[in-house]
């Protein structure tokens, strides 16, 4: 019974987290929807731009430090964030593997954002988007050592 116990609280805390790392990502995309122009999109070079989208923009000023990086960096810290997550629910019960596919994973990301600098991927490279993405990492491996790691 106590065994059974514990497996149940691990598949529930796996929920959680899986469920966080949505929510987390969908806040991401609400943002980058909502408050940015994504008519230069990438991505809608490759797919056709749903028509919706462009009812969705509501556009701010970024006279403040505080507006552009919730416009412009927070998406991006929000996206890794839901990454870790979804990592962490896969290896939750193995830290060893957890760690190397984090690392993994944050290398990937931060590739992303430094390769725009050469120009080798497209789009505006931006120190604040490294900072936020390891920002976030640093603050998910903090919280979840400090409250999480102790019920496993």
């Amino acid at each position: 019974m106590h065994i059974k116990t514990i497996w149940e609280k691990k598949l529930n805390l796996k929920m959680v987290y899986c469920l966080v790392a949505v929510l987390v990502f969908l806040g991401g995309v609400c943002i980058y929807s909502f408050f940015r122009n994504v008519n230069n999109m990438v991505l809608f070079n490759y797919f056709p731009k749903p028509p919706f989208l462009n009812n969705l923009y509501i556009p701010l000023k970024t006279d403040s430090i505080w507006i552009y990086m919730f416009i412009y960096n927070l998406p991006y810290g929000l996206w890794c964030l839901s990454g870790l997550l979804f990592v962490r629910t896969i290896w939750l019960k193995n830290q060893k593997w957890c760690i190397i596919y984090r690392s993994i994973f944050i290398f990937i990301v931060m590739s992303y954002v430094v390769l725009k600098l050469p120009g080798i991927i497209p789009g505006t490279f931006d120190v604040l988007d490294l900072i936020y993405m390891a920002l976030f990492a640093f603050l998910e491996s903090i919280f979840f050592n400090k409250f999480i790691r102790r019920h496993l």
